[in-house]
């Protein structure tokens, strides 16, 4: 590598991002009232995903929700993991060896009690497709757990208290194997919650919404807990009244793909009174994007990347911390 390159080509090149955000600062929109700058699963860009130490690391890039995705144990407990099976490119056996990844599925949550899946560690491999995180041994928690530490360590440093975006993975192709069915899957949830209400916060529901990809699961769930907002979540190009249909009721939040988002899908969903939280924006073009169409929020992976562009953006204001009012 020449010396050129070294010294001149390159730290240009790091520099070029900031040196053009510094440059063009009136072209930064600014932000609508009550932006949910929200961390997916966790921030998995900077450290593993859907782990304890993870979702800490988002409380400091001072997000306003965490969003994190839900299996179920032998024992059904809800477990928090993206996929109800153990990655072979994220998690380890508990002696340390590669899951291949031939077999992956099979090594299904559902069949663990969930002291057999604390003994895999999902944090030690960095994930393929973020080369900056930064591993660290870390295991799938509870949801219980997770929430608890989230709580504990967020209202040391912050007055206002984090979110949860919490979304059911159920498939009808997994029901009964992989995961249990949505309307089982649906009481857990809402069974653990009232636990956590009980014995940890009062105000729970009021901080959380529920989102999922399956219309069945968000029916389930809104047949027992009608007050707590649900998010749709689509990577279909459909127009919005399409993914309404589909689902088969009026979420109070709508949440697709960013990269189907449009004009039109924007003007319909507010019109409809729906907040539009799209995943997954991480670039700093597609943040200033989204926040030019006029979303309500965003989920990314690197919210590192969001406080690159509103670095006095903090969490959102008290008046802004019930969702459920929405």
């Amino acid at each position: 590598m020449s010396k050129w390159f070294l010294h001149v080509v390159l730290p240009i090149g790091m520099l070029l991002p900031v040196m053009i955000m510094a440059g063009c600062k009136s072209d930064i929109p600014e932000l609508p009232e009550c932006f949910d700058l929200q961390g997916h699963r966790g921030a998995m860009g900077l450290k593993p995903e859907n782990t304890i130490p993870g979702f800490l690391h988002a409380v400091d890039h001072h997000v306003d929700t965490i969003e994190f995705d839900l299996a179920v144990t032998k024992e059904h407990k809800l477990v928090i993991s993206h996929e109800p099976w153990f990655r072979s490119d994220i998690c380890l056996h508990p002696d340390g060896s590669l899951i291949s990844t031939q077999d992956e599925r099979s090594f299904r949550l559902y069949d663990y009690l969930y002291a057999e899946i604390a003994e895999f560690d999902c944090g030690s491999l960095r994930h393929p497709s973020h080369p900056n995180q930064v591993p660290i041994p870390a295991k799938k928690p509870l949801m219980i757990d997770a929430i608890k530490a989230i709580d504990d360590y967020s209202r040391s440093s912050r007055s206002d208290p984090i979110r949860f975006n919490i979304e059911i993975k159920t498939n009808p192709a997994w029901d009964g194997s992989l995961t249990p069915e949505p309307s089982v899957f649906a009481r857990l949830l809402h069974e653990e919650l009232k636990e956590i209400k009980r014995n940890h916060d009062k105000s729970i529901f009021k901080r959380i919404n529920v989102q999922s990809f399956d219309p069945r699961s968000l029916r389930a769930f809104r047949e027992i807990a009608p007050s707590v907002p649900l998010a749709i979540l689509t990577y279909q190009d459909e127009t919005v009244d399409d993914h309404i249909d589909f689902f088969g009721f009026l979420p109070e939040i709508y949440s697709p793909n960013y990269g189907l988002l449009t004009p039109e899908h924007m003007r319909r969903a507010h019109d409809l009174g729906m907040r539009v939280i799209p995943w997954t924006v991480n670039r700093h073009d597609e943040i200033l994007q989204m926040v030019r169409l006029g979303v309500d929020g965003i989920i990314t992976d690197y919210p590192n990347h969001f406080h690159d562009l509103y670095p006095d953006a903090g969490s959102a204001d008290e008046d802004c911390s019930n969702l459920s009012e929405v």
